[in-house]
């Protein structure tokens, strides 16, 4: 394996993150954003990260259910773990 690749993926990972947020950062110029790639499970991640966070955003997918709307795992356990606040926004 190539020694290199992890830290390549790890720079495409941010790279790319930085241009998902980049249309947000110029709205809303005020909010200090983070942005940090990890490898790692995802919800031991974000509730690691929240411990410095004001507020943590998480996406949840739209479903339709016939129960009602349903929560991730992620979305489960930051909500449950986290020491800030949490948002849970919808995206399809």
């Amino acid at each position: 394996m190539d020694p290199n690749l992890g830290s390549s993926l790890g720079r495409q990972a941010t790279e790319g993150l930085a241009e998902m947020v980049r249309p947000w950062r110029h709205k809303f110029p005020a909010v200090r954003v983070t942005e940090r790639a990890v490898a790692g499970p995802a919800a031991a991640e974000l509730v690691d990260a929240s411990r410095s966070a004001g507020l943590l955003v998480v996406g949840r997918r739209s479903r339709r259910s016939p129960v009602g709307p349903h929560l991730g795992h992620v979305a489960h356990a930051v909500i449950h773990h986290s020491p800030a606040p949490v948002a849970v926004v919808p995206f399809e």
